[in-house]
């Protein structure tokens, strides 16, 4: 697709959390920007009030990895906490890399059969894991390493238009490039269904940082969200 932040920043918003409207529990605003875009969401409550009409008043200048000043206003209101960090857009050629170590299971059929007798990390509950093997969740790829995924790449967030990857490596086996073998194998599964695929972590996130460089990620901004309680 033809580069325009504004529009790929639109894309992201509204498949992570929502446009206009933050639908994700526990998020009261989102601001997204670039060097050449910006939008801000809040959820429902703050619709209309005060707080939304300052983060939506002149902005300061885009300073990537710097918190957005009515953000920081805004979390201190609501009790809330402040995070952010770099989003990229997956482009349509990744680079080649050198071998994974570990065979990698992709969600097609014969995958999705052989998912059924993986032993289940820990981190993931019994259900969720069931609707991500079977590709309820949409497509996926992991690394296998004794009949257990050891690193993951599934679909967290997704539109017709648009689908973010979501990225975890078991922490015995970080540090061996799985990641990104997982990412580009996701991406090749995703590519045919979406405009455009994204990727994002949060600023301290150095490892997520560096499966982005790997993969040559073209960088697209920076997104910030309040949680509170």
């Amino acid at each position: 697709m033809e580069w325009d932040e504004g529009r790929l920043l639109a894309l992201q918003l509204a498949g992570d959390h929502g446009l206009p409207t933050v639908r994700t529990p526990g998020v009261g605003a989102v601001w997204a920007w670039s060097p050449g875009a910006r939008l801000v969401a809040v959820a429902e409550g703050l619709a209309g009030t005060e707080h939304e009409h300052a983060l939506l008043s002149a902005p300061p200048p885009y300073a990537p990895g710097t918190a957005p000043h009515p953000m920081e206003a805004l979390a201190r209101t609501l009790g809330g906490t402040l995070t952010g960090g770099p989003t990229y857009v997956v482009p349509p050629a990744l680079p080649a890399l050198p071998p994974a170590g570990l065979p990698l299971l992709v969600s097609d059929v014969p995958g999705r059969r052989r998912a059924r007798d993986l032993r289940r990390p820990a981190n993931w509950e019994p259900g969720e894991w069931a609707d991500l093997t079977t590709g309820a969740l949409g497509p996926w790829a992991m690394a296998i390493a004794d009949d257990t995924p050891v690193s993951i790449c599934h679909t967290p967030a997704s539109t017709p238009a648009s689908a973010e990857a979501g990225a975890w490596t078991h922490p015995a086996y970080r540090g061996r490039g799985l990641a990104p073998h997982t990412v580009a194998a996701w991406a090749k599964l995703q590519r045919p269904r979406n405009e455009a695929l994204f990727y994002s972590t949060t600023a301290a996130n150095t490892a997520s940082r560096a499966v982005a460089r790997t993969l040559n990620l073209t960088p697209l901004g920076w997104v910030w969200t309040v949680a509170h309680p």
